[in-house]
């Protein structure tokens, strides 16, 4: 069986009802009421980011309702509760495991980074993580870091894309890369 993919939504107000209702015209998505401004959405499908983006400003602009969403890896690190607790302190957005590690060191929250960072370790050796980071401190080129490294092109490659299909970050842009530094800066 397939992971399904959760998306963890904190609404911003009272009228959660009203947001739950429309999601619930998507036939694939289900539900479970985790507080009364909280909800986990669960799919066996891929969750477009637009479409989360664009149920966000639909919810804005028709029924004066925001919320932050969360739309955890397959392989999700933290425990629900973690998630739960970090929601209400983050602007309200749709976030990513490679948007939401910046803003977990923003805040400081030091236990949330160490089970991600614990977990990346868990899942990757030592080498791999290194070669990421230099892939990184090569300003995301290639060719710099294979000769940095010593490494033929096609193993960098081939490390960045498990690296990528593993974690759901992709290091070879911007923001995927700026996580990915915060999370194993030394």
């Amino acid at each position: 069986m397939m992971n399904q993919r959760k998306i963890y939504l904190h609404f911003r107000g009272d009228y959660s009802e009203d947001v739950i209702t429309f999601l619930k015209a998507f036939d694939d998505l289900k539900f479970k009421r985790l507080s009364d401004n909280q909800l986990e959405i669960t799919s066996s499908e891929d969750i477009d980011s637009e479409f989360l983006v664009s149920a966000r400003e639909f919810s804005l602009v028709e029924l004066y309702q925001d919320f932050t969403a969360f739309v955890a890896p397959r392989d999700y690190i933290l425990e629900t509760e973690d998630i739960l607790a970090i929601l209400p302190e983050l602007n309200p957005k749709i976030y990513a495991i490679e948007t939401l590690i910046p803003e977990l060191v923003f805040l400081n929250k030091q236990d949330a980074l160490k089970k991600i960072r614990n977990h990346y370790y868990g899942k990757f050796n030592s080498e791999t993580i290194d070669t990421i980071l230099g892939f990184i401190s090569s300003n995301l080129n290639a060719t710099k870091t294979s000769k940095a490294l010593y490494m033929h092109r096609n193993t960098l490659n081939y490390r960045l894309d498990n690296f990528i299909s593993k974690t759901e970050i992709d290091v070879r842009t911007f923001t995927g890369a700026l996580a990915v530094y915060l999370l194993f800066r030394r």
